[in-house]
């Protein structure tokens, strides 16, 4: 009976340190998923800061090939992403899985967005240039069920004007034409 009271409490302390094991491996787990987590977080937050900053001031923005895209708009230190204004409004609240790659002659944002259909958007806008006098971008947006038709494009020049008017208060734009 020692034996066998032995052997019992042999095999509930294994299954004691087996649940153990299991606990600390568990635990182990969850906290490598956190950390993850934690990691990925920074890289959809990082993508404004990713993004050129535009000199504060009144800034013409000019299209050919899009009658929309022809305004003045007064920049400042807190409005400057030029995607959200001049590109997609909304577009952190509407676009996710955004990625930001250098290219020869610039940068290249790459995004899915959703905008008032149940169909999701592939946003790829090309840009470059200083930011400071003057910047260039090439805006693409397809169906992303229908990625081998195409899609919508248009290409935007903005240059720096100088300050803003009095009557253009920041944030805000005034079509040209």
């Amino acid at each position: 009976m020692l034996f066998n009271g032995y052997a019992a409490s042999s095999i509930g302390a294994l299954d004691e340190f087996t649940t153990t094991k299991e606990m600390k491996l568990n635990r182990l787990l969850r906290r490598a998923a956190h950390l993850l987590i934690l990691m990925l977080l920074p890289c959809g937050m990082a993508v404004a800061s990713d993004l050129p900053s535009r000199k504060a001031g009144l800034w013409i923005i000019t299209s050919k090939d899009n009658p929309f895209a022809n305004w003045s708009a007064c920049i400042d230190d807190r409005l400057d992403n030029f995607i959200n204004s001049d590109v997609w409004s909304d577009f952190e609240q509407e676009c996710e899985g955004v990625s930001i790659n250098k290219t020869m002659k610039g940068q290249k944002l790459t995004a899915m967005c959703k905008h008032g259909s149940p169909n999701e958007v592939a946003l790829i806008v090309e840009f470059s240039g200083d930011f400071q006098s003057r910047y260039q971008f090439r805006s693409t947006t397809k169906n992303a069920e229908r990625m081998d038709e195409e899609g919508q494009t248009f290409t935007v020049d903005g240059n720096y004007a100088g300050e803003c008017p009095a009557d253009l208060p920041p944030g805000k734009k005034t079509m040209t034409r």
